[in-house]
């Protein structure tokens, strides 16, 4: 959305600002593994490699009537505590992160720390120091949204009267903004909900000299430790088993039935992922359900079926 004077009573229109360059290959390879009179085995496997570059951005006008390229800063519009922003600059991803970098907790108190970093007139980095006060931290241009690799493979077995089958999707590289944790993750900030429990690798600061990962928890915390920034970028990575079917046939021809089979299927049966949040597939501004207190995703629905197929 690009903004525009007020005076029709609009103030923002869809409008291309730039322009892009997507490149991506594709690789899909199948085949029988084992083929023989007991046995059939077969193995289709598919790999998706996918990158894009903002290469230009239309100049704006500046205050002076002059016109400019500059970076532009979109954001979601989501979350209560702020938006993941993202930066469109020429030369660098379309979906590339633009937030406060998190430095970690102060091992002394407990504080929660950003970096606050120093450029000089032509975007170097000159110094790096943290702090632990949000408003000096600095914004970064960070990784990401976009998977680096993303695909699927699914696999057919049979031996004799048995059969099973299985459909797999992956994705590995990119990050997701996981908005859920700023309220359930938040050290105490909301004082009207609960807190979500702490993943196996996480640890509370509680004592001077603890290395944690989280800052510690305070009754209506004003520390502002969940505030917008790359402490809730997560790894997307996932394997998901999407599709299972077993079955069995049986040969009933004395009952004239030609064949008789016996299965059960299920779908969305496990995902592994490092992700805490409801679904690494699922972003929170694709299919989210808008509230007061923010965005919300539905999961994958889990689905076992039984069934007969006769034939005659």
């Amino acid at each position: 959305m690009v903004p525009i004077s007020g005076l029709t009573g609009v103030t923002s229109i869809w409008r291309n600002i730039g322009e892009m360059n997507n490149k991506g290959i594709e690789v899909s390879l199948g085949g029988d593994i084992v083929r023989n009179e007991d046995w059939l085995w077969s193995l289709d496997v598919n790999l998706g490699y996918n990158t894009n570059k903002l290469t230009k951005l239309y100049p704006t006008k500046n205050a002076d009537g002059t016109y400019s390229v500059k970076p532009v800063i979109i954001g979601d519009g989501l979350g209560i505590a702020g938006s993941a922003q993202r930066v469109l600059e020429p030369g660098r991803p379309v979906d590339t992160y633009y937030l406060k970098e998190w430095a970690g907790v102060n091992p002394e108190n407990g504080s929660p720390l950003w970096y606050k970093v120093q450029r000089d007139a032509n975007g170097n980095e000159t110094a790096r120091d943290t702090t632990s006060r949000y408003a000096q931290a600095t914004f970064e241009k960070l990784y990401r949204a976009s998977p680096t690799f993303f695909g699927g493979f699914s696999t057919a077995l049979q031996y004799k009267q048995f059969d099973m089958s299985a459909v797999f999707g992956y994705a590995v590289g990119g990050k997701i903004y996981n908005y859920s944790r700023q309220e359930y993750d938040s050290d105490g900030t909301y004082t009207d909900r609960n807190q979500m429990k702490l993943m196996p690798e996480w640890s509370r600061w509680q004592k001077p000299g603890d290395i944690a990962t989280h800052p510690v928890a305070r009754y209506n915390n004003t520390q502002q430790g969940n505030q917008m920034s790359s402490r809730y970028l997560e790894d997307r990575d996932f394997l998901r088993l999407r599709s299972l079917t077993v079955g069995y046939n049986v040969k009933l021809s004395r009952f004239k039935v030609n064949n008789l089979r016996v299965f059960f299927a299920g779908e969305n049966l496990f995902v592994i992922t490092n992700y805490s949040g409801v679904d690494p597939e699922i972003p929170a501004n694709d299919g989210a359900v808008l509230s007061s207190t923010g965005p919300s995703v539905y999961p994958a629905t889990r689905r076992y079926m039984f069934g007969l197929n006769v034939s005659f």
